[in-house]
């Protein structure tokens, strides 16, 4: 625990500065954890929605990925790698990731009476309802959480989930924000650099011995007149 002590302020800087890049304002994140873990499911947020749906879960899904809620990433929505937001913001923004079209399609299924039920992956969230078909990214084996139990997932794909997860944070990263993230770290790394080499040049000069001192005071005593 000391050692952990003793390096945590190293990191401290670095770790702060990758924060406030990818979240100038750290509430986004506070608040997407918050919603993670309460998924916040609205039905009064989407009742104009419901009322011109018919009772068709498949196609109240296709026109909430078609019409209602177009794909786009957080970086594109928010200006942030991952965020979590509530159905009201996802109706006002009109486009989302998997979670917002989850909470969307989730809010709709809730207002209308049908019966519904949460499912992630590690790379995917989505709504299962009676009679949904299975798709690659929406499948039992795949599911992480089910019916809001963790589980272990019967079958995952890691070079599939390593593209999923590089074009959702990576490949869409405006590149202004990538230059600042490594830019900003290259300087705090050299600082830290030059830091460190003005303490061990400090800790390596000589200073003055005590022998030179009594000496300087006797010969200084001895031009007294």
């Amino acid at each position: 625990m000391r050692h952990l002590l003793d390096i945590s302020p190293r990191w401290a800087i670095p770790l702060l500065w990758i924060l406030l890049t990818l979240y100038p304002n750290p509430l986004l994140l506070a608040h997407s954890i918050a919603h993670a873990i309460n998924p916040p499911v609205d039905p009064v947020a989407v009742e104009a929605w419901a009322d011109e749906l018919p009772n068709d879960p498949a196609y109240i899904e296709q026109q909430v990925l078609t019409r209602f809620v177009p794909y786009a990433v957080p970086w594109q929505s928010y200006g942030v790698p991952w965020y979590y937001p509530t159905t009201s913001e996802v109706v006002a923004m009109g486009k989302g990731d998997c979670q917002a079209r989850m909470l969307v399609l989730a809010s709709i299924l809730k207002a209308k009476g049908i019966p519904y039920r949460l499912e992630a992956s590690l790379d995917h969230i989505w709504v299962d309802y009676p009679g949904k078909q299975s798709n690659e990214l929406e499948n039992a084996k795949l599911a992480l959480l089910q019916d809001g139990k963790l589980q272990l997932p019967e079958r995952w794909d890691w070079q599939q989930s390593y593209r999923i997860e590089k074009d959702y944070f990576w490949d869409t990263m405006p590149l202004e924000r990538k230059l600042l993230l490594f830019g900003g770290l290259l300087l705090i790394l050299l600082w830290r650099v030059g830091a460190e080499r003005n303490v061990s040049w400090i800790a390596l000069t000589p200073g003055p011995s005590p022998n030179s001192e009594r000496g300087e005071r006797v010969g200084n005593r001895n031009t007294v007149p």
